[in-house]
């Protein structure tokens, strides 16, 4: 790989650091965005090296994603045992979250791939969809930094009238982690605890941060 890191180097005339920095960003934040602030400078250079850093990755054991319509680019893991093990509550967070955005995106509220909601209309959609009572305060930032950390959402400021209630934007990451599959295996959910913490089988990664 230092072979075709200095081959890339040398045809782009870039610093190699550009190419490590963008390469350490990913595994650590797993996708980035052309529309996220801090993250454009990133999401070119994969874009215009998407064979670089498919190689780079796939050495890794993990496959690059690039949606250039969306201008989305990450990680997405080969082995099953890169999947995050989550608790039953992220899971159905999980479907709150991807039925939002899908309701938008068929209303058209979209905007370059991102809908907005809040964290106030996610709980309540978490009650009436799953009939339990709503996390702790706390319990529920933990689970929004969660998804927050893996590209799912981004979180904006607080409402001005309302401190706890916080923006919040789905970004299309969550089509790839709640697959079609995912989605009808959590509508069966009946609201009672399982034995067991509930495994996200999908195409989500474990950061090393999470590891």
């Amino acid at each position: 790989m230092l072979r075709e890191l200095k081959r890339v180097v040398e045809e782009s005339g870039k610093d190699p650091q550009e190419f490590q920095q963008t390469a350490n960003y990913l595994l650590a934040n797993q996708f980035v965005s052309a529309f996220k602030h801090g993250q454009r400078r990133h999401f070119l250079l994969v874009e215009m090296y998407q064979q670089y850093f498919g190689n780079l990755f796939d050495a890794l054991g993990m496959k690059l994603y690039v949606n250039e319509n969306e201008r989305l680019a990450g990680l997405l893991p080969i082995e099953r045992e890169a999947f995050v093990r989550l608790k039953t509550d992220e899971t159905l967070f999980l479907l709150v979250l991807r039925q939002i955005y899908e309701e938008k995106v068929e209303n058209f509220e979209i905007d370059n791939g991102f809908v907005a909601t809040n964290s106030v209309a996610i709980l309540e959609r978490y009650v009436q969809l799953v009939k339990r009572e709503i996390p702790t305060e706390t319990r529920f930032k933990d689970i929004l930094t969660l998804f927050s950390k893996h590209g799912l959402i981004i979180r904006g400021k607080a409402f001005e009238e309302d401190a706890k209630n916080i923006m919040v934007n789905i970004t299309p990451v969550v089509r790839l982690v709640v697959t079609e599959a995912y989605l009808r295996q959590l509508e069966s959910f009946n609201g009672a605890d399982p034995e067991e913490d509930e495994v996200v089988d999908e195409q989500v990664e474990q950061s090393p941060e999470a590891q």
